[in-house]
């Protein structure tokens, strides 16, 4: 125990054992509620090609690769810095450090050790922490709804959606006139300009 204290504490393993110390602090702090679970996590805009910038424009589109950005971050450098500590703590404990220069092979071979790492750790959890908002447009289409207005023109309509919670309203369009209020209609289409979906009458489809 007091050779690992001692290896922990002392270079070339001090800067790893710095930051798992760090992500330790973190983790008990959620444990403890002193600290939001996702307080350090940052949406990183990993698209190609997309309306606003990316941090891709800028060269770092191994960032993606890596999964980060893919899992929460505090969990990504968690396991990024405990495979760090684990290297340098079982392979460079007994390594005289003189320099930086002696330091940077032993920092180079465990970084990139500990990426193969953590990227292999976090691969089955691509997309598993990713929020996804309810009642999404894509997810709406193709459903039924009850039409709660007088009736659905062109210009004017709306229904209630039956959901989990309370009822969701939606303004709906027809060019069927003859659609009136209690009628089951199905969402077939939306409108972004209008942010109205398009429906027709569910009896009357083929």
């Amino acid at each position: 125990m007091t050779e690992l204290l001692h290896a922990a504490l002392n270079w070339p393993t001090l800067p790893a054992t710095v930051l798992l110390a760090i992500c330790v602090l973190y983790w008990l702090c959620v444990m403890v509620g002193a600290l939001d679970i996702d307080i350090f996590d940052f949406d990183l805009d990993l698209e190609v090609g997309g309306d606003k910038p990316s941090v891709l424009d800028f060269g770092f589109i191994g960032l993606r690769f890596l999964n980060l950005g893919e899992v929460p971050v505090m969990f990504w450098l968690s396991i990024f810095s405990l495979s760090m500590w684990a290297l340098s703590v079982n392979f460079d404990a007994n390594v005289e450090i003189q320099s930086f220069v002696d330091y940077l092979p032993l920092f180079l071979r465990n970084l990139g050790i500990s990426l193969v790492v953590v990227k292999l750790i976090t691969q089955p959890f691509r997309g598993a922490f990713r929020y996804k908002p309810p009642n999404e447009i894509e997810t709406l289409l193709g459903k039924s709804c009850h039409v709660t207005s007088s009736s659905v023109t062109e210009k004017y309509g709306q229904a209630e959606l039956e959901t989990e919670g309370a009822p969701l309203k939606l303004h709906i369009r027809s060019e069927d006139e003859t659609i009136q209020k209690g009628d089951l209609v199905r969402l077939t289409d939306y409108n972004q300009e209008t942010q109205a979906f398009y429906v027709v009458k569910i009896n009357q489809e083929s």
